[in-house]
């Protein structure tokens, strides 16, 4: 029996939509509670190409809600983590895994797929996606959830983007409101049911999904494009570099990534080792509070951002 047999029975997709997915391309940026269960059902669909990005490594408390980690991944990266266990799933399916922190200096990593997957935690790196994708016209699927709402839109090329619908950050995280496991997996299925209408050619949610899952509300939400939306009239603020956060606050609680210079982690290894213990594997420095990453990336434990960034002066420097 065909391994998609079941798939291409269905009405929408048959054995000439089967291909086309098999020739498709997917980016899937952040491995986290949407993108671990988005890329796993694209996986199991037969996606030819996935490209996997995420800038983190795999804490204990991510195992409540992204479904591709285990207890024995802790410490390990994400993206990596990630593709492994997706190779074993479908080896016939192409899977690159990326372990970059994405910036506007190097968001060209993505390459030119035919769908870009935004699966992140922060509005900044939304936005830039949504930059990205506008400009070189690549159809973009958002989707958002904390406690117990989420959201899913289509961002393509003529129509609404997200800065068309959002102004700014929420005060709303997982760290501070909790999320449902169950509400990550529902926005991460229609996210990848989305990707898939559009690699068909069939027709996509034009409207912002927004769900209470809680209360087992589905609704959407009309959304016009904004005249004066600067992304939409070519004006690429993130993309440019203009909005550009030098630190950001990740969803986890108390944690902050900081940007710096590339470091040597073997010479800063070796300099931390007169202070107390340190620990090194899977490119990762661990010193008390600070992960550090060999692009000088660094994740921060800390009560705020100013603690934060105290801690990583004194510890590693400009």
């Amino acid at each position: 029996m065909d391994r998609y047999s079941r798939q291409e029975l269905y009405r929408n997709i048959g054995k000439a939509g089967q291909k086309k997915i098999s020739e498709s391309t997917v980016s899937v940026v952040g491995m986290g509670a949407l993108g671990t269960v988005a890329a796993e059902l694209l996986a199991r669909a037969g996606v030819g190409n996935l490209i996997l990005i995420d800038r983190d490594f795999i804490e204990l408390n991510n195992l409540q809600r992204q479904s591709l980690f285990d207890e024995s991944d802790i410490g390990k990266l994400k993206a990596e983590t990630a593709a492994e266990k997706l190779r074993k799933i479908n080896a016939e399916v192409k899977i690159t895994a990326k372990n970059i922190d994405m910036t506007f200096e190097n968001i060209s990593g993505i390459g030119n797929p035919d769908i870009i997957l935004g699966c992140t935690d922060n509005m900044e790196s939304r936005f830039l996606l949504n930059d990205y994708a506008l400009k070189n016209k690549i159809p973009f699927v958002y989707g958002g959830a904390v406690s117990d709402r989420g959201y899913v839109f289509n961002v393509v090329h003529g129509g609404a983007c997200l800065r068309c619908i959002f102004k700014g950050s929420t005060e709303e995280t997982c760290d501070t409101v909790g999320v449902l496991n169950a509400n990550t997996a529902a926005v991460a299925a229609i996210m990848s049911n989305e990707a898939i209408k559009i690699i068909l050619g069939k027709d996509y949610e034009k409207n912002l999904v927004r769900i209470d899952f809680w209360k087992n509300d589905f609704s959407k939400i009309k959304v016009a494009q904004n005249k004066d939306c600067p992304a939409c009239t070519g004006k690429y603020e993130y993309l440019s570099g203009e909005r550009k956060s030098s630190l950001v606050r990740m969803c986890e609680k108390g944690s902050y990534q900081i940007r710096g210079r590339k470091k040597d982690l073997a010479a800063v290894e070796k300099n931390l080792k007169k202070l107390g213990e340190v620990k090194m594997f899977n490119g990762l420095l661990h010193f008390g509070s600070i992960t550090l990453f060999e692009d000088g990336r660094a994740l921060v434990k800390a009560e705020n951002e100013t603690e934060a960034r105290k801690i990583y002066d004194r510890i590693i420097g400009n």
